[in-house]
């Protein structure tokens, strides 16, 4: 029982601990495209509230309210912000618009308090809005932008005030109030975004180990169709053309037979090892069944393609896999060569980078063969 309870005070530490949190440029982008919907709502909740305050107004102060309802309609500056956070991709453009424009509609907020009797008494607890519903419509945004908003916003008054903008100020009624709340929202809004990271992070593995091929570390041949297809559609687009590697393990199951399959593991491992050393970063390669491999080689055409595969076949035959207390296992492999062309699609280029792998195997394996349709 003492050891769960002290596992439980230390769990607590733990979720309370405090460091900054490192947010990306893929994580706030999408950050922002998961709140888009969220965060235009709230605006449109903010004109009402803001709006919609007059009659606040009008029970205090029935006279000084005449003054204040063209005031109030000012809050009507959001209600376009549905289509501004649908439309508008520049996350910086987008969070300066917003901060700006809340930032200003509590200047406003201030200016009307002056316009009612005994506003700045009774309405500077109106201010709290402008600590907590903001925040909330800001988790489209960076934790940093959260924080400069809130400091910002809480000095705002202050700073007006003291310009000569709201005679009659409260600051220190206002300090009581609005300091903790500020406090408040800047840890709501850490703990948010640490959680949110967390989440994102989840995600990110997730969907990794959805389109990656554990034994190989490869992308799984799911993967590979939806990149193909990727691929395609961008040759159609811009001309590019681009050329697929099939390759095949030569007598795989003879390995298995003879070494066990572990070691067939081993060489699946070193095959894969050896094909991501002799491609570049943009290059796809993926293990696509048992013992067969595939390459996308974006934007090189088939004499370029040949050397590539010449490349892999050649070190894969000069790097034997290692057997504990025994001979290494060598093994060779077969590449069938494809470059795609204008009547190709997925089905078809597949088709023919196979038709040259076995090609391969029929004419003695070990070697690199490009498909010739003169042939087929």
């Amino acid at each position: 029982m003492k050891e769960k309870i002290i596992e439980k005070l230390l769990s607590i530490r733990e979720s309370l601990k405090f460091e900054w949190i490192q947010e990306d440029e893929t994580l706030l982008q999408k950050k922002l495209d998961d709140h888009r919907s969220f965060s235009g709502k709230l605006f449109l909740l903010g004109t009402l509230i803001g709006s919609g305050l007059w009659i606040w107004d009008y029970v205090t102060d029935p006279v000084g309210a005449k003054d204040t309802i063209w005031l109030r309609m000012f809050f009507f500056i959001f209600l376009p912000a549905p289509y501004l956070f649908r439309k508008i991709t520049n996350r910086l453009l987008l969070t300066l618009l917003f901060v700006g424009a809340v930032l200003l509609t509590e200047a406003v907020y201030l200016k009307i308090l002056t316009r009612l009797d005994m506003g700045m008494i009774y309405g500077i607890a109106g201010f709290m809005y402008y600590m907590l519903l903001p925040p909330l419509a800001f988790q489209a945004f960076s934790l940093r932008a959260n924080i400069v908003y809130v400091v910002m916003a809480t000095f705002l008054p202050h700073l007006l005030a003291w310009s000569g903008f709201a005679p009659g100020f409260q600051h220190d009624h206002y300090a009581v109030l609005i300091w903790p709340a500020a406090a408040l929202a800047i840890l709501i809004q850490y703990f948010y975004a640490r959680d949110y990271k967390k989440r994102y992070e989840l995600e990110k593995e997730l969907e990794r180990m959805s389109y990656t091929d554990m034994l190989s570390g490869l992308n799984n041949r799911r993967h590979f169709m939806a990149f193909l297809k990727k691929e395609f559609e961008r040759y159609r687009r811009t001309g590019k053309s681009f050329s697929l590697l099939m390759i095949d393990i030569d007598r795989f199951k003879r390995i298995n037979d003879t070494y066990g399959h572990p070691v067939g593991d081993s060489v699946i491992r070193t095959l894969a090892d050896i094909v991501r050393d002799e491609i570049r970063e943009m290059d796809f390669p993926a293990r696509i069944g048992g013992e067969e491999f595939a390459v996308i080689l974006p934007e090189i055409d088939a004499k370029n393609a040949l050397k590539v595969a010449e490349r892999i076949r050649e070190k894969a035959q000069n790097h034997p896999v290692d057997i504990p207390g025994g001979e290494p296992a060598r093994f060779t492999v077969s590449i069938g060569v494809a470059a795609a062309g204008a009547d190709s699609d997925e089905t078809s280029l597949i088709k023919e980078a196979d038709e040259a792998l076995y090609r391969a195997k029929r004419e003695g394996r070990n070697r690199v063969v490009l498909y010739d349709s003169s042939s087929s």
